[in-house]
Order: C-alpha cells, then sequence, then structure tokens
C-alpha cells in the first residue's frame, strides 16, 4: 500500500504543479479601449441582499455599462425593493412564467441575456457586493481574443467579519484548480457569483441547450460546454476584481449548497470523472498512510511521500493567496491539512447520493 501511495502522490505532484505552473505563466491582458459590458443578475427572494448589492452595482467607475436584474419568481419583497431604484443604467425584468428547456436559475439567465445589449456579459449573484473597479477590471482583461473571465471572491458571513475563515481556504484551493483549467484548456470548475463571457460566445455554444433541465451547472458545466469555442480564457486573481460574498450563517443552506455541487459530479466529462475519482482515492489513501505512520513512526516511504505532498501544496497555497492578495489565509494550511480532504470525501459520497434542497 505504501508504494501505491507513493505512485499516487508523484501523479498528484504533476497535478499541483500544472496549477501552480499556470498561476505563473497566466498573464492578464490591459485592454484599453472602452467597451459596453451588460451586467446580469437572478434574483430570488433577495429583499434583504438586494439593497447592498444593487448600491454596489450603481457606484461603479465604469461610464458604458448596463445592469439587468431578474426577479425570479420572488415571492417576498424583492420587485418592490428594485422598484426602489430609479437609473437608467438599471433594468428590471419581472420574470413570472417559465421557458420551454430550461430549469430553475438558467430561464432567469437566458431572459436577461437575452435582453442584453452588449456583448460582454458580466455575472455576479444576488448575495455579493462588488468593489467599484469591478467593470474597469473585466474590461481591461477583455482584449479582441478573451471571450471568458473568472474573478475571485471572498465569503463572509456578515459584510464586517472577518475574512480569515476555513470556507476561504478551501474556496481558494479550488479556485486555484479553475485557474489551472482555464489555463491549459481543461475547465474543472468555475463561479457564477464572479464571471464574464461573451454574448456571441454563450449563442455559438448553443447556450444552455443540453444542461437547461439542470438546477445548477450556469457556471462550471457551461463552461464546459463553451471551452472548444473559447479563444482565450482567463483567470484574474486581481483584489480589483475581486466580490465579497455575503453566504449569512445559516449552515444549513451552506451544507445544502455544497451538496448540490457535488452532486453535478455525473455529468462531468470522463476525464474530469476519472480526475474526481483519483482525488477520492488518493485523499483516503493519505489518510491510511498517516494514521498508519503515527501508529508505527519511522522514515520511509510513506513519510517520503507525506513530505512531498505536504510540500506541494504549501507552494500551491503560498502562490495563490498571495496573488489575490490574502497572504493570510495560508495561515490556515495546517488545519486544512486533515480537514481539506474529509470534506472532499464527504461532499463526494453526499453528492452522488442526491437529494438536496435549492430556493
Amino acid at each position: 500500500m505504501s508504494v501505491v501511495f507513493f505512485i499516487c502522490t508523484a501523479v498528484y505532484l504533476l497535478i499541483l504543479s500544472l496549477a501552480i505552473a499556470a498561476l505563473i505563466w497566466q498573464k492578464i491582458p490591459r485592454n484599453k479601449e472602452l467597451q459596453g459590458i451588460s451586467v446580469i443578475v437572478a434574483a430570488r427572494n433577495e429583499e434583504r441582499n438586494l439593497p447592498r448589492l444593487i448600491p454596489s452595482l450603481l457606484q461603479l467607475d465604469y461610464q458604458n455599462f448596463e445592469v439587468i436584474i431578474v426577479n425570479d419568481h420572488s415571492t417576498d419583497a424583492s420587485l418592490q425593493v428594485l422598484k426602489q431604484y430609479q437609473d437608467e443604467r438599471l433594468q428590471v425584468i419581472d420574470f413570472q412564467h417559465h421557458l420551454p428547456g430550461l430549469t430553475g436559475k438558467k430561464a432567469a439567465l437566458q431572459m436577461g441575456i437575452n435582453a442584453a445589449r452588449f456583448d460582454i456579459l458580466a455575472f455576479t449573484d444576488a448575495d455579493c457586493v462588488v468593489p467599484p473597479s469591478w467593470l474597469r477590471e473585466i474590461n481591461a482583461s477583455f482584449d479582441s481574443e478573451t471571450d471568458y473571465l473568472l474573478g475571485y471572491s471572498i465569503l463572509k458571513p456578515h459584510e464586517g467579519s472577518s475574512e480569515n475563515r476555513l470556507q476561504n481556504f478551501e474556496r481558494g484551493i479550488y479556485y486555484s484548480l479553475a485557474a489551472a483549467g482555464l489555463f491549459w484548456r481543461a475547465p474543472v470548475t468555475s463561479s457564477a457569483c464572479n464571471m464574464a463571457y461573451r454574448k456571441s460566445l454563450f449563442v455559438s455554444s448553443g447556450g444552455f441547450e443540453g444542461i437547461g433541465h439542470l438546477l445548477s451547472g450556469d457556471d462550471d458545466l457551461l463552461l464546459m460546454k463553451m471551452m472548444p469555442r473559447i479563444r482565450k480564457g482567463l483567470f484574474n486573481p486581481s483584489p480589483a476584481l475581486q466580490v465579497l460574498s455575503i453566504i449569512g450563517t445559516d449552515k444549513r443552506r451552506i451544507h445544502q449548497t455544497n451538496i448540490r455541487r457535488a452532486s453535478k459530479f455525473k455529468y462531468y466529462p470522463f476525464w474530469l470523472k476519472s480526475f474526481a475519482l483519483f482525488a477520492f482515492l488518493y485523499f483516503a489513501l493519505f489518510y491510511y498512510s498517516l494514521f498508519s505512520l503515527v501508529a508505527n513512526p519511522a522514515w520511509d516511504i510513506r513519510a517520503y511521500s507525506l513530505i512531498i505532498k505536504t510540500s506541494a501544496e504549501l507552494c500551491l497555497v503560498l502562490l495563490f493567496f498571495s496573488k489575490t492578495g490574502h497572504p493570510r489565509l495560508s495561515a490556515l494550511y495546517p488545519a486544512q491539512i486533515l480537514l481539506f480532504p474529509a470534506q472532499f470525501l464527504f461532499y463526494a459520497i453526499r453528492g452522488m447520493m442526491g437529494g438536496y434542497r435549492w430556493k
């Protein structure tokens, strides 16, 4: 078993090396031409969050943009909140019907995309707050070849709370894999709260066709669908592009969100399923090797494998959080050595079981 763990560690090292190389080699364009941008937000029962989001959108230090917020079958006061804002840049669509072949949020997003006047579409969620520089940085990243852009986001229970949380560390790991996937043209994941792509790319790729019946996947599954037509996809770690996501303190909702994300596994391409299966088996081997080493201490192949694993992970963590401007999150790595694999294993199993709640 020790030899198997060592061989798997060598493969794991290769994967992390590719992620590190992507973060180092990725070059972000600095376009200076002022381009029109359409911001699209789907909002369902977001009366508490919209008063934070909308002012941040209307205070963007950018000239040529529009904001389209789709009220998606809300049963609370979301529509009344939206009507309080009178601004020529803001368009509110009260979506109370259905679109054939589209389920949940995708139908609302489709309405927003249909109404968009500009080719560059920027997306965020209703529970987010965007920085004033958000569209300016998106515009700079979209040169003539850029078709897809992903930005980072920080989670906080409340707007004024600390960012130094285990959830943000875990999120950073997935973002580093997303950055590698875009760089190597093999998308692993994405995030709907801070992404942008061209409307022409969406249309030429067939939109949500083929994934419209799924409750989720408007970010990662759509990216995988569009990837063959993407000329250049980027992850921009700049703090100027980062959004703040207010997740609240409802642990049940966070738990259900994690299950929903993991449940998409069966819709991933074969190579990504193989990658996820490898990660599952490798983390299980990690625990077995670690506990066996604790029970019988020795400087053997198990110990060398653990040192290689830890060194590679630490390099990736330090590099990623340095580039995103959150180096203090790297200090959480010692705790996540044990916690992250356990959480990955749990939600991998729980996601395959299905059965989650979504608003």
